[in-house]
């Protein structure tokens, strides 16, 4: 006991300093384009948002990896007809993009530069936090351009793709200096090599020791996302390039130093349909040069402070209620374009966003005033409660994941009909993929996002009580798009179809960061002897590739695997006691995640002994089975404390409480063969474990393997005959085959090409049983 205790205690203090330190990504949430200074102790950092309104966000930190929003540049970009969402146009992917920070003489400055509206921005404040922003305008648009202060008072932009040119800026910041605009580097993604899918871009300027650095990401064909950087003693050049980071895709950004002289660079990841990610990469100095990664990695981990999570920095829930002095909305929320402040308030009925209808539309990407959070990964769920009552003939209101492929959950009104509706854009079209009746004024929705793994899934969901969900419509298959160019945002919409003059009231906006469709899992209990064990060695293909929504039950402590009874690991061979081999369940496992919906996993509890007969498993009978049992037989049964069947019921119980016990795989009967009460005997196990765990037995099928078959030479393959019989006995029993399943040497066990084509087999007969049920 004291040795587990310790072990326990090691193990916990293990996941103390593994979790007491920064993980990359450091925002699984969509901020791309991130631009970054440190004043003192305090680190700011600008970002994109696009078409989004309020735009440019300001965040801030005081350790680089807990981010909070403060602020946006702007209130709206400007006033035109793609950022109003009107006359049919929008400004979806546009709007404006990579934006710079910078501090200079007493002020806080933010660039940036739009293709809707051709032109570049500049705002100024003294105070960051608070404001006001000053806005400077003026033509051409710069292409992904730094804003650089020099020593010497002179301001400039650095810009371009391929070719990066430098022009200088005038005094008040309003133009160009007439005749300034030069060529600093011909072709600054050559380093990389010469077939570039994506030329040089997203310039950020440095000037760090008098010598001037020069950041870009380019993005070689066939090849991954890349980090150059140049540097050159003058800022007009010459310039040297190199390579600085080739990994996971990680690129685009710059660098930023600690308070204590350490240095990062800050740059992010595309990730699929929650965005691109931020990420943290330590530097060191060598020869003049910033070294970015561990080793030209970027570590997992890094030397910072934990993350808090993203909750309530970057989302956050709102109840809608407002005092007096408190602003109408939070900082995480930001409208989809330009909105019309006459249509929507938290003030006309206290404690409820309402959302007016002002224009008829029938594209909801066309529909305005939908207002909009982020998403975050790895996974994560919006909820909220509406209320309908004043909704018009033609409207349609709710909750919305928002990306060109879009998924909507809400309720239409159409033929003096109110219907719960899930709408997929799945195929580029919207299309109704279900539609309930509702015969009440208030409804619960919810979406549901799971990111892992870029799995990129939604999930929609319903209630008329706020207790009870219900699945609507189908799985949403997420995808990024660049006609978006922004990863999946929750949005609460209500737009008219017909006529305007409807409104909607949203009693509240919930973000978790936890999904239920993620703790859905498949229990799966096996039992038996040698061959439900494992006999044969577990080959290197048998221990990798291994999918996380694999986990066995570990069914004794094995320490030395890291393993504590009870809890669910990852399923990488021993699936039963701590040494022994490849057993069908492993392959079972894997084939079944082959059919299950991705949200889905198959957790396995394996208790067997080889060499035990069924009476083993007998629970009224065992005890005297054991007492003439040799000594070897014994000591097995010792490591489930001298008695399999309680163990194994004892983990069933804690498998029901993460999932739904689907099936039971049985492979024995060598050590009785020709016993012809064996299939008698099997139903006495059964009949108990259905009456221990309460289960009923038309849900729970079992599932016996013959033993080695008598064309591959078994010694036991007259016990085929009698297993083939086990469903006349129990109803709910199926019979695998193993025809064709090779054997070792012994001709009693399976060898390990045999153990998958057999569990594999047991998978077959599970998945025809489930079709069979759908």
């Amino acid at each position: 006991m004291k040795v587990r205790i310790c072990y326990l205690l090691v193990i916990f203090g293990l996941l103390i300093f593994e979790n007491n330190i920064a993980q990359n990504p450091i925002i699984h949430s969509d901020v791309p384009d991130m631009s970054m200074i440190r004043r003192g102790d305090t680190y700011y950092m600008s970002s994109t948002t696009m078409h989004m309104s309020p735009g440019v966000p300001i965040m801030k930190s005081k350790d680089l990896v807990n981010w909070e929003i403060i602020n946006y540049c702007y209130d709206g970009l400007d006033d035109v007809d793609a950022l109003n969402l009107a006359n049919g146009k929008s400004a979806y992917g546009k709007g404006s993009w990579a934006s710079c920070i910078r501090f200079y003489k007493g002020k806080y400055y933010v660039s940036t530069f739009s293709g809707t509206t051709g032109k570049t921005y500049i705002y100024s404040t003294k105070d960051i936090e608070k404001g006001p922003w000053k806005k400077k305008a003026f033509q051409p648009m710069l292409h992904d351009h730094s804003l650089f202060f020099d020593d010497d008072g002179k301001a400039y932009m650095i810009y371009g793709g391929g070719k990066i040119k430098l022009v200088e800026l005038t005094n008040e910041l309003d133009g160009i200096k007439p005749e300034t605009e030069q060529v600093i580097i011909e072709n600054a993604g050559a380093p990389a090599g010469k077939d570039l899918m994506l030329p040089a871009e997203g310039s950020q300027l440095f000037k760090i020791n008098g010598k001037y650095y020069l950041f870009n990401i380019t993005w070689p064909r066939q090849g991954m996302r890349t980090v150059i950087i140049h540097r050159a003693d003058n800022i007009t050049g010459p310039y040297e390039g190199r390579v600085a980071l080739q990994d996971k895709g990680v690129a685009q950004g710059g660098l930023i130093d600690t308070k204590d002289g350490k240095w990062f660079s800050y740059l992010f990841r595309d990730y699929g349909s929650v965005g691109r990610i931020p990420y943290m990469v330590p530097v060191e100095w060598k020869d003049g040069w910033p070294v970015l990664g561990v080793d030209g990695k970027v570590p997992d981990q890094l030397d910072l402070p934990m993350a808090k999570g993203l909750i309530p920095g970057i989302v956050n829930s709102d109840d809608f209620d407002r005092e007096k002095k408190d602003p109408d909305l939070p900082l995480v929320w930001q409208w989809n374009h330009n909105p019309d402040n006459s249509l929507w308030s938290v003030r006309e009925r206290n404690g409820y966003l309402r959302l007016k209808t002002g224009m008829v539309v029938n594209d909801f990407e066309l529909a305005k005033n939908t207002l909009t959070q982020r998403t975050i990964g790895p996974i994560c769920s919006g909820s909220t409660l509406i209320e309908i009552a004043n909704m018009k003939e033609g409207d349609f209101a709710g909750l919305a994941l928002l990306q060109q492929k879009y998924g909507l959950v809400g309720v239409k009104y159409d033929n003096g009909e109110k219907r719960i509706v899930m709408v997929s854009a799945q195929n580029d079209k919207p299309v109704e993929m279900e539609k309930i009746p509702l015969n009440q004024q208030k409804v619960y929705l919810k979406a549901e996002c799971d990111f892992r793994n870029r799995k990129d899934r939604a999930y929609f969901y319903y209630s008329l009580d706020g207790e009870k969900w219900n699945a609507i419509g189908s799985e949403l298959k997420m995808q990024y798009t660049l006609s978006h160019f922004m990863g999946y945002r929750f949005g609460l919409f209500n737009y008219a179809s017909q006529s305007s003059g409807g409104f909607v009231d949203f009693d509240y906006f919930h973000v978790s960061d936890t999904i239920s469709a993620a703790k859905k899992m498949y229990v799966f209990l096996s039992f038996g002897q040698s061959n439900m064990e494992g006999n044969a060695r577990f080959e290197p293909q048998d221990t990798v590739g291994v999918d996380e929504r694999f986990k066995v039950m570990a069914a004794v402590d094995c320490p030395d695997l890291n393993r504590v009874k009870g809890l669910w690991y990852k399923a990488v061979p021993p699936l039963c006691r701590c040494y022994t081999g490849l057993t069908p369940v492993d392959y079972f496992g894997r084939k079944m995640l082959e059919y299950v919906p991705d949200n889905v996993e198959i957790g396995v509890v394996n208790v067997s002994v080889g060499g035990c007969k069924i009476e083993l498993f007998d629970k009224d009978n065992y005890q005297s089975y054991v007492e003439s049992s040799p000594d070897w037989l014994k000591n097995m049964v010792k490591e489930y404390d001298g008695n399999p069947y309680k163990r194994l019921v004892e983990m069933a119980k804690l498998g029901k409480k993460d999932g739904v016990i689907k099936g039971i795989l049985l492979h024995q009967g060598e050590s009785n063969t020709g016993d012809t009460l064996w299939t008698k005997k099997v139903k006495v196990v059964y009949d108990q474990l259905m009456a221990d765990l309460d289960l009923n037995p038309a849900d729970v099928p079992l599932i016996a393997g013959e033993v080695v078959s008598a064309e591959e030479g078994g010694k036991c393959a007259s016990m085929n005959p009698i297993i083939a019989t086990l469903p006349e006995v129990i109803a709910n029993a199926h019979v695998v085959s193993s025809a064709g399943c090779p054997a070792v040497a012994d001709q009693l066990h399976f060898s390990a090409e045999g153990y998958r084509i057999l569990g594999k087999r047991y998978a077959d007969v599970m998945i025809s049983l489930m079709k069979k049920s759908e």
